[in-house]
């Protein structure tokens, strides 16, 4: 376990440690814009052309299959 500390020690004195952080960084707002460009831009028309499904109304409800169960 030590040489695992050793070499992450290693690499965050390379300067590695800040590209890391700025790719992060990136990745969160690249993440961000591709939501708001899917939501705003790209599902309202599909939306429209399947017959005016409103998309943010839509809601998945991982739980509901406990309704289909016996009681206990």
């Amino acid at each position: 376990m030590g040489k695992f500390f050793d070499e992450f020690k290693a690499f965050a004195v390379k300067g590695n440690a800040v590209d890391m952080a700025v790719g992060v960084i990136i990745g969160g707002a690249f993440g961000k814009i591709v939501s708001s460009i899917v939501d705003d831009i790209i599902m309202p028309p599909i939306g429209w052309l399947i017959g005016g499904v409103n998309f943010s109304d839509l809601k998945v409800r991982f739980l509901a299959w406990r309704r289909c169960l016996p009681p206990r």
